[in-house]
């Protein structure tokens, strides 16, 4: 662990290289102890080799494992069982990770959810809306965002409203909580059992360039991202690239016409970079997900028509009015009264072409 946080001290290394020297060298103990010319056949420049061979930032790395220890930030490292494995699809993933926080990082549905900062008043209540939709379907799910205003205080917030784990991803060390009025929230999320993780190590000057850094964790650690909100440019759409070029699924959600923070969620469905996300069901659907919850408790306690009638309802279909009346064998005004009924209790949706389904 020392030489892995040592070799990613070093100047110029980066997680490209670093990962090229442990495939040729086997271990980050065997990079750090290697020769200078060893090092250059391997890819290495002359200085970074020089760099390396001289040892210097071994100091350093056992004064942060040191920290580590004594505040409790958990050292994942890239071999350990731990180490997040959908980092294994993401060429430029880190291979240190700082985390505070006890969550497994190998179990769960991960999903992204990032947006503007600033954000609208229907972004906020539409984050709200995926997160409640993947939590009613997906109780295991973990919700991943960067803590920062608008869209990402928004998924967070209501990942522990609707109890499901979720990891902040700082663009400084662990414990630099940016902005420092988040600090409350990163508490709650680690009270709920969630995590905050970076690459950074202590001491990091934050700067743009960490946040467009940062934004590489936030894609790959998740199986699928979500942009809610988004102007025509701005760092979520630079996730939205990040995560395309991982070959991970993207959705996005569509806004009206003209609308500012609409403009970058509607270039993303129109270029075929994001699927038009409509319900959880969509995001299920991509990822081949399985539905873990049960039957809600709100369905439990319907009357047996209405009950019957959710049963009857086949999970993944959008149905009109119409359809349902047919579905259920029964007039046209009843569907609706039922359909009224069910939406009432949180347990059927609509989307914008007035065609309902589960949640």
């Amino acid at each position: 662990m020392k030489y892995s946080i040592a070799l990613s001290l070093v100047p110029r290394v980066g997680s490209k290289n670093m990962r090229r020297l442990l495939a040729g060298f086997g271990s980050a103990e065997a990079v750090m102890e290697a020769g200078v010319e060893q090092l250059m056949e391997a890819g290495a420049s002359l200085r970074t080799a020089q760099e390396i061979a001289s040892g210097q930032s071994i100091p350093r790395a056992m004064s942060i494992l040191d920290l580590c220890e004594r505040t409790g930030v958990r050292v994942l490292t890239l071999g350990m069982p731990d180490f997040p494995r959908a980092f294994a699809e993401c060429p430029d993933a880190p291979c240190v990770l700082y985390v505070r926080g006890g969550i497994d990082f190998n179990s769960g549905k991960w999903l992204s959810v990032v947006g503007t900062r600033n954000a609208t008043p229907n972004g906020i209540a539409a984050t709200g809306r995926v997160v409640r939709d993947v939590a009613l379907l997906f109780p295991d799910a973990v919700i991943v965002s960067g803590l920062a205003f608008g869209i990402d205080k928004a998924a967070h917030a209501a990942a522990l409203q609707y109890r499901l784990g979720t990891v902040a991803v700082m663009a400084g060390w662990v414990d630099d909580i940016v902005p420092k009025t988040h600090y409350y929230l990163a508490r709650q999320i680690l009270d709920a059992g969630g995590a905050i993780v970076s690459d950074m190590p202590p001491g990091t000057v934050i700067d743009r360039g960490n946040f467009l850094s940062r934004n590489r964790l936030v894609a790959g650690l998740s199986e699928a991202t979500v942009v809610v909100e988004s102007a025509a440019k701005g760092g979520s759409l630079v996730t939205a690239d990040i995560a395309v070029s991982y070959n991970k699924e993207l959705f996005a959600l569509p806004g009206a016409i003209g609308e500012p923070m609409s403009e970058g969620t509607n270039m993303l469905i129109r270029s075929n970079k994001a699927i038009m996300y409509q319900s959880a069901e969509d995001v299920a659907q991509a990822l081949g997900w399985k539905r873990t919850a049960a039957v809600p408790a709100q369905a439990v306690s319907l009357a047996p028509r209405l009950r019957q009638a959710y049963e009857n309802f086949p999970d993944g279909a959008r149905l009109d009015a119409e359809s349902l009346a047919d579905l259920w064998n029964v007039p046209l005004w009843e569907a609706s009264s039922i359909v009224g009924q069910l939406r009432a209790r949180g347990l059927l949706a609509a989307d914008p072409y007035k065609c309902y389904y589960k949640i």
